[in-house]
């Protein structure tokens, strides 16, 4: 009917915005929700169909503080130096809102901007970040003896397991991306442990790994593990290396899953490709030299935080010839 009446010949997703937002019923079921590519924000920006017309439109205005681009993703569509409009059909009529005047909002600009309603509109996440405290597996394999691999895209400080690999250097530090997030959770309970006489002076031999306690954190140990650089002659034997040295201690604790990133493919400039290739043929070679009776892991989780690692790790990992 809104298509209809807008004189479209196509269904376009505001024209389904526009009917959804004259039905009471639907209103109601998809209140709070975003519909993609309708041009409008869900939340309030146009008058319901029956409400006080006297009263205005709830209007989108500028407020100091928060700043939103002319095209923030799925919240507010704005289109060069025209005022946005809406049309809400009903079945008793039709009624025609404007939603912003023109000098409030124009394209091109900044815009600083509140909803009139009570409810509180936020930017949207960026699509490379999982939310902290979020966790979605994305992929899972197991491995002819018997471990379990799975793909997450979430905060390694989510996951649950027996433990965390923090790639860092020839000292046991925080340094990392991976590190760095471990003591932002870890807090003074995680530096206090390190802190000692014991980690200060540890050094960590190339490609090799030691372990820690993981105060704070939902793990109970931390591996970090000293791995190569891209440039290094023998990167990819050593990065397998570490790998393996990783799984021994591993196997030494006697724990039953351990969650790791991406190892190497930060600072230390490792193709995505090529490190996942590499970790995720350490580990089926390990675990398939070893009778089951020798180890106690039943899972590995990769815990990664941009679509490209993930995407990356679940095409290896589909790949993976045992």
């Amino acid at each position: 009917m809104a298509a209809h009446d807008n004189k479209k010949k196509r269904i376009s997703p505001k024209s389904i915005f526009l009917a959804i937002k004259s039905d009471d019923e639907f209103r109601q079921l998809t209140q709070g929700s975003i519909m993609p590519h309708s041009g409008n924000y869900w939340g309030g920006a146009l008058l319901s169909a029956g409400s006080n017309s006297s009263s205005g439109p709830t209007a989108i205005q500028p407020v100091p503080g928060k700043t939103v681009s002319g095209q923030s993703k799925g919240h507010l569509n704005l289109r060069k130096s025209k005022t946005i409009k809406g049309t809400v059909s009903s079945r008793k009529g039709r009624k025609t809102h404007q939603q912003a005047p023109q000098n409030q909002v124009q394209a091109g600009a900044q815009a600083t901007w509140t909803s009139i309603s009570h409810r509180t509109a936020l930017p949207p996440a960026m699509d490379d970040e999982p939310l902290p405290g979020t966790v979605e597996t994305l992929s899972q394999r197991t491995l002819v003896s018997g471990v379990q691999l799975s793909v997450l895209k979430a905060d390694i400080t989510s996951v649950e397991a027996d433990c965390y690999v923090n790639p860092t250097s020839s000292s046991v530090a925080f340094a990392g991306q991976v590190g760095n997030r471990m003591l932002a959770v870890g807090g003074a309970l995680l530096h206090g442990t390190i802190a000692g006489e014991l980690y200060q002076h540890m050094v960590i031999p190339p490609c090799g790994a030691v372990t820690s306690p993981a105060a704070g954190l939902l793990a109970q140990h931390i591996i970090h593990c000293n791995s190569p650089s891209w440039t290094e002659t023998d990167s990819i034997q050593k990065l397998q290396q570490t790998v393996t040295n990783c799984l021994d201690e591993v196997t030494r604790l006697k724990l039953t899953s351990v969650a790791m990133p991406s190892i190497g493919s930060g600072g230390n400039r490792f193709p995505k490709h090529t490190a996942a290739q590499t970790i995720l043929r350490g580990i089926s070679t390990y675990y398939k030299n070893k009778p089951p009776t020798d180890f106690h892991v039943k899972r590995i989780i990769f815990v990664l935080y941009d679509k490209q690692s993930v995407n990356v790790f679940r095409t290896e990992l589909a790949r993976l010839i045992e």
